[in-house]
């Protein structure tokens, strides 16, 4: 790992792309222990255009009678604003991402549901995100810890 972690004062867009950028375990806890995503996540530049972070995540999902494989992928792309915008896999925007503070409170909104999320950095080796899910059918608390992979 480079000097660009937040810790050492480099907290501006492409500084944390760059202390992001690899392999890392992650531990998911749905509903206090309803559900459970154990797993790894990847974050690379994507090979068209280096300047946006693709974040792989993939491993076994335990919710309900669901006891199997799962995923996801995520684009981290700059923002006009320097900071950052979360986008799905398929392009349509999900939430804009400040991190230069070491923290983030984000929203999301999808269709009647509320998706209110909180990013937290913990250097040198460790973040966490935490979503808080409410609507018509859902009430809903994720939270997600990434360790650095050795």
């Amino acid at each position: 790992m480079s000097d660009a972690t937040p810790a050492a004062g480099a907290q501006g867009p492409f500084q944390l792309a760059e202390w992001l950028l690899g392999e890392w375990r992650v531990t998911r806890v749905i509903n206090d222990g309803a559900g459970h995503f154990h797993g790894r996540a990847r974050f690379a530049p994507d090979p068209e255009s280096p300047a946006i972070i693709l974040w792989h995540e993939h491993g076994r999902l335990r919710l309900g009678a669901h006891d199997g494989p799962a995923g996801r992928t995520l684009r981290i792309e700059p923002a006009p604003t320097g900071a950052w915008q979360v986008r799905f896999a398929d392009g349509r925007p999900f939430h804009p991402l400040d991190l230069a503070s070491g923290g983030d409170d984000v929203d999301h909104l999808c269709g009647a549901d509320t998706y209110r999320g909180h990013y937290e950095l913990q250097p040198p080796d460790r973040f966490t995100v935490a979503w808080r899910v409410t609507g018509p059918a859902k009430d809903d608390l994720i939270e997600t810890v990434y360790e650095r992979a050795a």
